[in-house]
């Protein structure tokens, strides 16, 4: 089990040493995700097949949640545990370790492009550069499998917007060429690490230290944040699925295509034009979290800063970080800065106090509760982003 503190790197943990796990299903899968995010992805591919349990409840903050009992004794009895990847569940994977149990651990994230937390405020340079030789260096065993297996869900992805977007076809296609050609797709002006499935996030990081701080390493592991790295997860797990439980794969595969489109309507009829109507030169994000880097990336925002930075909720802010915030809403003209609904937004009051800037509430690593704003995953994004821009639009 200590294997799965190396992001994927091995690929039995990812999916098809799952072939030895296949079996003809007297009851349904016991499916366990680690968050409710991805626990509602899970849930549209697997349909009304089986139950999908999420580990840390709607309404948490991942970074601070501690499992009880009840979670682990879930945990070990699980035939499969969806988690996001990228160390965000770290102090959890240590407890499915301790809890036992034979689980198979996916990693949802494993063919998503990663980037380094924090890499929207760096100009690319050599700190940079030896970060993601460190990242890549770590690299173990023979990954043509799973390498293939990405690109064949890219291509799947980019096959599934060329048949729902006729007009957007010839784009589509340069993409795809781009893609083959070794460039990256959704970050084409941001340089990434690389897929998940080929980094070890903790590299250069004391294990122990990145434990107890719920640190992420050099990856920025909030993947969710832009659609089409969930397109991902609902490939893999639409995958994972079929290969656990063959007898319902029709029903797997139907749901994911589904699904697919949905995701696809998400970012390409919703998100998109809705982001178009906020000028370039209003996109300047202020949060309380550094956890919009994908969202920031993939749409052409500027993260100027972040009053907690590295990914994690857990530190404290000092003086002179908070004093660097309010400096840099000074200078950029800022007119909203977003704070998370799992926070404590009492610093970020003061601050908008301090510089006259509104504050709007955004969901970050949860699903509102059922019947909330943001209560499904596309309910959380298109509320995110409609909240976001909104707050930023002025004259």
């Amino acid at each position: 089990m200590k294997t799965i503190f190396r992001s994927v790197l091995i690929l039995s943990l990812l999916l098809f040493a799952l072939s030895s796990a296949s079996f003809a299903q007297d009851s349904p899968l016991n499916i366990v995700a680690s968050n409710s995010i991805l626990a509602d992805v899970v849930s549209n591919v697997v349909g009304d097949v089986a139950t999908v349990t999420a580990t840390i409840p709607r309404g948490a903050d991942p970074h601070s949640f501690a499992p009880t009992p009840a979670d682990l004794t879930a945990l070990a009895d699980a035939d499969v545990v969806f988690v996001n990847g990228a160390l965000f569940e770290e102090g959890l994977l240590e407890a499915i370790e301790n809890a036992g149990g034979d689980a198979n651990i996916v990693t949802a994230s494993a063919c998503v492009q990663i980037i380094a937390i924090g890499e929207h405020d760096h100009e690319e340079g050599d700190d940079h550069a030896s970060e993601e030789e460190h990242a890549t260096e770590s690299v173990q065993g023979d990954l043509s499998e799973i390498a293939q297996l990405c690109e064949q869900h890219y291509a799947e992805m980019v096959a599934l917007h060329e048949a729902g977007h006729d007009h957007e076809a010839e784009m589509a296609h340069e993409e795809a060429d781009n893609h083959e050609d070794g460039e990256e797709h959704d970050h084409d002006h941001i340089e990434t690490l690389g897929p998940l499935y080929a980094l070890d996030c903790g590299a250069g990081h004391d294990h122990e230290a990145a434990s107890d701080e719920h640190d992420h390493g050099i990856c920025d592991p909030h993947v969710w944040l832009e659609p089409h790295n969930v397109m991902y997860w609902t490939m893999l797990i639409r995958d994972v699925l079929v290969e656990l439980d063959p007898v319902n794969a029709d029903t797997y595969t139907a749901n994911a295509t589904a699904y697919l489109a949905e995701l696809d309507a998400l970012a390409h009829d919703f998100i998109n034009p809705l982001v178009a109507t906020l000028p370039t030169e209003q996109r300047i994000l202020v949060t309380n979290h550094d956890s919009l880097g994908y969202f920031a990336a993939a749409y052409d925002f500027t993260i100027i800063q972040a009053l907690i930075a590295g990914g994690s909720t857990i530190a404290e802010p000092s003086a002179a970080e908070v004093a660097n915030v309010i400096d840099a809403i000074r200078e950029n003209g800022v007119v909203a800065i977003f704070a998370e609904t799992t926070l404590n937004d009492t610093l970020i009051q003061v601050i908008a106090q301090e510089t006259g800037v509104s504050v709007a509430y955004l969901y970050s690593g949860t699903l509102s509760e059922e019947g909330g704003p943001a209560s499904t995953y596309i309910e959380y994004m298109k509320y995110n982003v409609s909240t976001i821009i909104e707050g930023l639009k002025h004259d």
